[in-house]
């Protein structure tokens, strides 16, 4: 078995050269003449979908790609609502950290605002929907409690009590105002978020100010890490927007100790598959000159058989929690956990199969045909 890799051929033209648009070293081929209609289309839904439409919209003001007066002017609304939502979740963000810090709960801003005003030259070329905030595994009950007081509701119940602070990588909170608030304990879902020493996630953190509020993110090696968790085990294809994160970070990264920090930290964990995978196909797809010390390490890098099977669990269009959870059950350090995790899922409370499972019966036969569809696709 070898890592399956995403090729450039699988989005549309010029979704590529707009998302290494400014990186220093990098070449970005863009078309000599306007995309036609339907091309265009294609390439802004694309650009909304991997989160570059500031790269859109500065690649046009740069002069670098050639569009047509309505085009330039679609982009240009484009990237003005990305911004506009953008405000709006600033301006939530700093209301959550409020809630949580009133209620004596640390947290840390991840992702969104803080990769964009921590760690891009331009805060505008990075967009985000969503927003995600980092809380020790023993205060996820009491944030969530604090927040379904402030109109928070939960997507999906919890299996057992207990799971989230135990096992899960956190959940998924709807406010009033109409978005989705992560709320996480670690980085992501399966064996590798098992396998992350939650500890050391809560360093000093570096600070950024939102909304007039000091806010604080991870640390830049752990914000770096978790970058690459996002990238190499999120979507699939890869989203070019969280590998231009990686590129970004790689700046500063690669240039003093902290890469020395990133890969200590990736062996620890257990990780350095998910640190060599994101990073080799950064420096692959955004064309990155590939010299630094991660770099040159990532590439490299040989994961090995588990290695190559975690990571298939990620690496096509079919991925599902349950094939990720049966191999979570095998990292899990006692089997008293094993017994809990297994008990939750297989024996959940009514409340979490609500709407979705008639019996248990049917909720097994689920099971079985999610963990052969996030296990076959290659």
């Amino acid at each position: 078995m070898t890592r399956r890799t995403c090729d450039a051929s699988a989005y549309p033209k010029p979704l590529v050269a707009l998302a290494r648009h400014r990186l220093p070293g990098a070449v970005a081929s863009f078309p000599a003449e306007p995309l036609g209609e339907q091309a265009w289309h294609r390439a802004l839904a694309a650009a909304q979908d991997h989160r570059v439409t500031g790269l859109l919209h500065a690649a046009i003001t740069d002069g670098a790609l050639p569009v047509t007066g309505e085009q330039a002017r679609q982009a240009k609304a484009t990237h003005r609502t990305a911004q506009l939502r953008v405000l709006i979740l600033e301006r939530e963000l700093a209301r959550v950290a409020g809630l949580l810090g009133d209620a004596g709960i640390e947290c840390r801003a991840l992702k969104g605002s803080a990769l964009a005003r921590l760690d891009y030259p331009d805060p505008t070329l990075r967009s985000f929907n969503d927003l995600d905030v980092l809380v020790r595994a023993g205060d996820i009950d009491h944030a969530a409690a604090v927040l379904g007081d402030a109109g928070f509701v939960r997507t999906l119940a919890e299996p057992r009590p207990g799971f989230d602070r135990r096992f899960d990588k956190g959940m998924t909170l709807l406010p009033p105002a109409g978005y989705e608030l992560d709320l996480h304990r670690t980085f992501v879902l399966g064996p590798w978020g098992v396998l992350v020493d939650l500890d050391r996630l809560w360093d000093g953190g570096d600070e950024f100010a939102v909304g007039g509020r000091t806010l604080r993110a991870l640390s830049r090696p752990n914000r770096f890490l978790h970058a690459c968790y996002h990238a190499a085990l999120g979507d699939w294809p890869l989203r070019l927007g969280s590998l231009r994160d990686i590129a970004e970070l790689l700046r500063s990264v690669d240039k003093g100790p902290d890469a020395g920090v990133v890969r200590r930290v990736a062996a620890d964990w257990g990780a350095e598959a998910v640190v060599a995978a994101a990073v080799a196909d950064t420096v692959r797809l955004l064309g990155l000159d590939g010299t630094g010390e991660l770099a040159r390490w990532a590439r490299d890098y040989v994961p090995d058989r588990r290695e190559e099977q975690w990571l298939a669990l990620h690496t096509h269009e079919d991925k599902t929690f349950a094939a990720q959870a049966l191999a979570t059950l095998r990292v899990l350090p006692r089997w008293r956990d094993r017994a809990s995790y297994l008990h939750a899922l297989v024996l959940p409370d009514a409340r979490y199969t609500q709407g979705r499972h008639s019996s248990t019966l049917g909720r097994f036969a689920y099971a079985v045909k999610e963990i052969r569809k996030g296990r076959g696709a290659r």
